[in-house]
């Protein structure tokens, strides 16, 4: 009778003891109704849900209350469950031994007569996805010179990447050793605190298939208001998760957020980036570790789906019958990432580009060096419909135009062969990466000396591209536009000398670049989704065969035009995702230089 006594005082909240014909009399009116009788005996878990404990088995207990024998069930019938006991009687507990990893279980106990009382508790255990606690290697060393410390474990690391700047890996005594519960010590990160060029992004988690809760914990020394943490599917729509870092700057904490995804996506990028507070001993993290199960805030990471490269102009999907459009994929040097090189629209009837689209980011300069002149045709085009500016086989001379136009104006002088996305913005000597940039589709022809073309060229390039490439990404298009096309030159000649592959190509009268980027950091924000207020834009507009004497940076600003004006000329959309209120302004080259 106390054991009844206790029970109804769970059940119902009493706070005094209940007596034993006062609990009978409480029992009456749920029999009457003939489901049940009060010879069928009670049996309920007492605990609540839980998540299965990998380390300490003492936790994994269940309580049982009842007044008969039990039988423990789960659903889904058909998991991988071990409990230990299956069954007992009376009062008691069980413990849950096993259980397949990344999964819930809902679990119950019977009593001998097949009655069910109360609700069952959810049982989970998380799958390790990814786990990184950066090893006990070389201290002192920059993450980007070193692989020591990508220790990465777990059932999705094995696609893992990173792009990391402006960040070094420690291992000393201001570790984590023993600051919060699971905390590896030994090495850690240490990141730098410029917001417009620091990162550290763990790139292409594989996640299980069909999941969408997950918790990410991490050990920190920095407030959250220090450091972003987004998430992203593919690297170019980002999501923040809101977190609580550190109560005080520079007291090791650790820190768990849980997130649910809005739906499943195969793989997932974490970012870390300051938010440019300076701390004097850096923002240093450690243990950064993602398991299924949890869930709390949602994320809609979205995949980009609806949005296109930024910078593709609108004749990509529809190009005329005479255009080419394709685009040139790369890796990158120490990151490995598959990733665009550039998108090219090329002109088969005139054999010369039309326009060449790229984004620009530091993932692309993680080489050095130019390529020793790897000129060669490219393999996605019939050579008979791109300018023979290559050698076909070795000790072939017969690789340049022929250059009666750049004569006839200046004297003297030749067709160079002009890089529209630049070899030094795609530096790997010997590498496909750069390599790839020595290709037809992206040469322009460009006068060279003494035509005044390169000297302000080089100035454009170098507005545009020249100076620190932001955390964020910078989109470029530069190209050819043909306003007479009686312009032919050959090809495939030698000092005038022309060969049996030689045809005739129209040449460019105006030459233009533009670029687009966020006036300041918004990573994972899409550039489509900018304002144009939040946008910095500018274009600029060269006659090939120009005989201007504003060969000087300062004087730059002559070719400035608004990128509506190229848009008009050239009867197409450039960054047809942005507003036109950025691109029917000039832009300023203060803010560029």
């Amino acid at each position: 009778m106390k054991q009844l006594s206790a029970l109804f005082r769970r059940m119902l909240g009493f706070p005094f003891p209940i007596s034993g014909v006062f609990a009978l009399c409480l029992l009456l009116p749920a029999s009457c109704g003939g489901d049940d009788s009060s010879d069928e005996g009670y049996a309920a878990i007492e605990s609540a849900s839980f998540t299965f404990d990998e380390t300490t088995p003492a936790n994994n207990a269940v309580r049982v209350i009842a007044d008969t024998g039990w039988q423990v069930f789960w659903t889904p019938e058909s998991a991988a469950v071990c409990v230990d006991p299956a069954s007992g009687s009376g009062n008691g507990t069980f413990y849950v031994r096993d259980m397949p990893k990344g999964t819930s279980v809902q679990v119950g106990v019977r009593a001998a007569s097949g009655r069910t009382s109360g609700k069952p508790i959810t049982v989970t255990r998380a799958e390790t996805v990814f786990s990184l606690d950066f090893g006990d290697g070389a201290g002192g060393v920059w993450a980007g010179a070193n692989q020591e410390w990508k220790t990465q474990t777990g059932t999705g690391a094995s696609t893992v990447t990173y792009a990391v700047n402006n960040v070094r890996i420690n291992n000393d005594n201001y570790g984590s050793a023993g600051k919060y519960a699971g905390a590896s010590g030994k090495a850690y990160a240490k990141m730098f605190y410029d917001a417009s060029t620091d990162y550290f992004v763990i790139q292409d988690i594989t996640l299980p298939a069909g999941q969408t809760d997950f918790t990410l914990a991490f050990g920190t020394i920095f407030p959250s208001d220090d450091v972003s943490l987004t998430v992203s599917a593919d690297g170019a729509v980002w999501r923040p998760l809101a977190y609580t870092g550190a109560s005080v700057y520079n007291t090791w904490t650790g820190t768990t957020v849980g997130f649910t995804l809005a739906q499943p996506v195969p793989k997932l990028w974490i970012r870390l980036a300051p938010t440019g507070t300076e701390r004097t001993y850096g923002l240093n993290f450690d243990d950064i570790v993602l398991t299924t199960g949890g869930g709390g805030q949602q994320v809609d990471l979205g995949t980009g789906a609806g949005l296109r490269w930024a910078e593709l102009p609108s004749n990509f999907e529809t190009p005329s019958s005479d255009q080419f459009v394709h685009t040139t994929w790369t890796t990158t040097v120490s990151g490995g990432k598959r990733v665009r090189n550039y998108t090219y629209c090329y002109d088969t009837r005139r054999h010369n580009p039309v326009w060449v689209a790229y984004p620009h980011h530091r993932c692309y300069l993680e080489g050095s060096g130019r390529s020793d002149e790897p000129w060669a045709a490219d393999p996605a085009l019939p050579e008979s419909q791109q300018a023979k500016i290559y050698p076909s086989s070795a000790g072939d001379v017969y690789q340049y135009w022929v250059a009666d136009l750049v004569t006839g104006r200046y004297g003297s002088g030749y067709w160079s062969r002009g890089h529209l996305c630049m070899s030094r913005e795609r530096p790997g000597k010997g590498l496909e990466i750069n390599m790839q940039t020595f290709r037809p589709t992206n040469i322009a022809p460009q006068a060279a000396e003494p035509s005044p073309f390169g000297k302000i060229w080089a100035n454009i390039e170098e507005a545009v591209s020249g100076g620190t490439i932001p955390a964020d990404t910078l989109y470029i298009v530069a190209g050819c536009y043909y306003e007479n096309d009686g312009w032919v030159q050959k090809d495939a000649s030698n000092n005038g000398a022309l060969s049996s592959l030689s045809k005739d190509c129209v040449m460019p009268t105006h030459q233009f670049k533009m670029a687009v980027r966020k006036k300041t950091v918004q990573v994972g924000k899409p550039i489509q989704e900018c304002t144009a207020d939040e946008l910095e834009t500018i274009a600029f507009w060269v006659e090939t065969l120009t005989t201007s004497t504003a060969t000087e940076k300062s004087q730059l600003g002559r070719f400035i035009v608004p990128i509506s004006e190229i848009e008009s000329k050239m009867r197409m959309k450039f960054f047809p995702g942005i507003p036109d209120a950025a691109k029917s302004r000039a832009g300023t080259l203060s803010a560029w230089y």
